[in-house]
C-alpha cells in the first residue's frame, strides 16, 4: 500500500450547539511519524493518520478530542499492557514493536504500515457520530482492516454506549433482523446462517459498530464478525426515518 503524507488541510465542518448559536469547527489533522522520530536515519513504520479534532477549545470539546484520540490510538496499539490514550504513545509503541521484530528477523521483516482516517459521519444536538477507518499491517498474508464508529454526547463529550441508544433493545434487534434478512435474501423460516453467515448460536445480533449518516443508521460488521475475511465486511443501512422511533435520542 503506497502511503503519502498530507500537509495540514483545513476541512472545516460546521457544528451548532443546541444551547447556543456559537459555531464550532472540526479539522482533519495529519499525524506523521516524522513528528516523533528521525526517520531519515532510522527505518520506521509507515503511517498515514488523519485525526479529527475540534478547533474551538472548551471543556466539552477537549473531552470530545480526547475520546476521538483515545479511540484512534487503541486502533493502532498492538501490544498487550497498559492502555494507550494518546496518538503519540500509540505511534511510539507501534514503531518500537516493529524495531524489535526487525532486530530479530532483519532479512525477513517488511515495514509495518498503519493507515487511519477519522471523519465526522453525522451530528445533531443529541449525537456526534465519528467514523474511524483503519488498515494495520504487521506482517503475514494480509493486513487487518477495521471500521468503527464512536458516538459522542455533544453536551458532555462522553461516549454513548450502544445499548443506551435504543428505547427497547429487543424491538430494534427484531426490526434490524427483518431488514437484514430481506437485504441478504434469507427466508424468514430458515436459519439466519442458512446462506453462509456465521452468527454465534445461530442468532441474529447487532454488530460492535453502529453509527449514523445524514440519512441512515449504519450497522457495520467487520470481517470475521459474521463472515470470513474473503467475504469481507457486511454493512446494513436502515432508513433513519423508519427507525427513528426506536431510538432514545433524536437521530434525524
Amino acid at each position: 500500500m503506497k502511503l503519502s503524507f498530507i500537509r495540514m488541510i483545513g476541512i472545516l465542518i460546521s457544528f451548532y450547539s443546541c444551547n447556543n448559536v456559537e459555531m464550532l469547527t472540526f479539522e482533519k489533522q495529519p499525524i506523521a511519524i516524522q513528528d516523533f522520530f528521525d526517520c531519515k536515519n532510522t527505518d520506521c513504520v509507515l503511517t498515514e493518520i488523519l485525526l479529527l479534532r475540534f478547533i474551538n477549545e472548551t471543556d466539552i470539546t477537549k473531552k470530545i478530542n480526547h475520546e476521538i484520540e483515545q479511540a484512534t490510538s487503541s486502533t493502532l496499539h498492538i501490544d498487550e499492557g497498559e492502555p494507550i490514550e494518546t496518538i503519540e504513545e500509540a505511534i511510539k509503541s507501534f514503531n518500537i514493536s516493529y524495531q524489535k521484530i526487525k532486530q530479530e528477523f532483519p532479512e525477513e521483516i517488511v515495514p509495518y504500515e498503519a493507515s487511519i482516517h477519522c471523519d465526522l459521519s453525522f451530528q445533531n444536538q443529541d449525537i456526534l457520530s465519528i467514523s474511524i477507518d483503519s488498515y494495520i499491517f504487521t506482517g503475514g498474508a494480509h493486513g487487518n482492516e477495521n471500521f468503527k464508529f464512536i458516538n459522542l454526547d455533544p453536551e458532555t463529550g462522553k461516549v454513548i454506549d450502544s445499548n443506551s441508544l435504543f428505547k427497547d433493545h429487543g424491538k430494534f434487534v427484531s426490526f434490524a433482523e427483518a431488514i437484514f434478512r430481506k437485504t441478504y435474501n434469507i427466508p424468514e423460516d430458515q436459519s439466519i446462517n442458512s446462506t453462509g453467515f456465521f452468527f454465534d448460536n445461530d442468532k441474529f445480533t447487532l454488530p460492535a459498530s453502529i453509527g449514523f449518516t445524514d440519512t441512515d443508521v449504519v450497522l457495520f460488521y467487520n470481517s470475521y464478525e459474521i463472515s470470513s475475511y474473503a467475504d469481507g465486511p457486511v454493512e446494513l443501512r436502515l432508513n433513519k426515518k423508519d427507525a427513528s422511533e426506536l431510538f432514545s435520542i433524536q437521530i434525524l
